[in-house]
């Protein structure tokens, strides 16, 4: 058990797809969020001592700063500071579980900075070689769907994808880096929804005018999570 399940897969179109996931155990779901995000496994993946020390080093203060101030044992409830970390993970999870889709750590934990580091939130690339840049936006009342397709649009002008390669292109294959370059990507954004069918959420998204900017690109995909 995960505290989680996904409730929906839906193809709105060919290349974008709507997952829609539900926590069914706050406590549990915080409790794996947080041991994913402890879990250093993914640095087996190098083989240059260097490498693995230097990204070890860069993740685990972030885990220090998450354990001591976000994600605390005690806690069953999602509040503001770790809404965003749940919805991050829960996107990439899924994303990676669902579509099989490559497995990249979050941002907080490959980039430089030890938190709240400026650009996307998570990553990973399609069985096409498409690096996907996401996106995880949480409000505590609200469906947050057009914050993270706002800020998406704000970073893709801000060439904020471009930027975070340096940070990503080791997990990355050599055919998505070149697809990159030649304007092939894709984006995922991750948000809250609050209690609305999905049928009647998918049309208000596809209303959505940064998500039609967006629709251009090789892939989208939406994630909503039930919190």
């Amino acid at each position: 058990m995960n505290g989680y399940k996904i409730t929906e897969n839906i193809k709105i179109e060919n290349h974008i797809t709507f997952l829609r996931i539900t926590p069914t155990n706050i406590e549990l779901t915080l409790r794996n969020v947080f041991d994913s995000l402890s879990s250093l496994s993914w640095l087996s993946q190098f083989d240059g001592t260097y490498i693995k020390e230097s990204f070890n080093e860069r993740a685990k203060n972030t885990i220090e700063f998450i354990s001591e101030n976000i994600i605390k044992n005690a806690d069953d409830s999602v509040t503001h500071s770790s809404g965003e970390y749940v919805v991050s993970e829960l996107a990439r999870k899924s994303i990676v579980d669902e579509l099989k889709y490559l497995d990249i750590p979050l941002a907080e934990l490959i980039k430089k900075q030890k938190i709240g580091n400026p650009g996307f939130d998570f990553y990973s690339e399609n069985s096409s070689n498409i690096i996907l840049f996401g996106e995880a936006k949480y409000l505590k009342d609200k469906n947050a769907y057009g914050k993270a397709f706002e800020q998406i649009v704000k970073f893709q002008n801000n060439k904020s994808d471009l930027e975070d390669l340096i940070d990503i292109e080791r997990f990355c294959s050599q055919e998505s880096l070149k697809k990159f370059n030649n304007n092939e990507k894709g984006y995922i954004a991750s948000f809250t929804s609050k209690k609305i069918k999905t049928e009647k959420l998918i049309k208000n998204i596809k209303k959505n005018k940064e998500f039609n900017l967006l629709k251009k690109h090789n892939e989208l995909i939406c994630v909503a999570v039930d919190i």
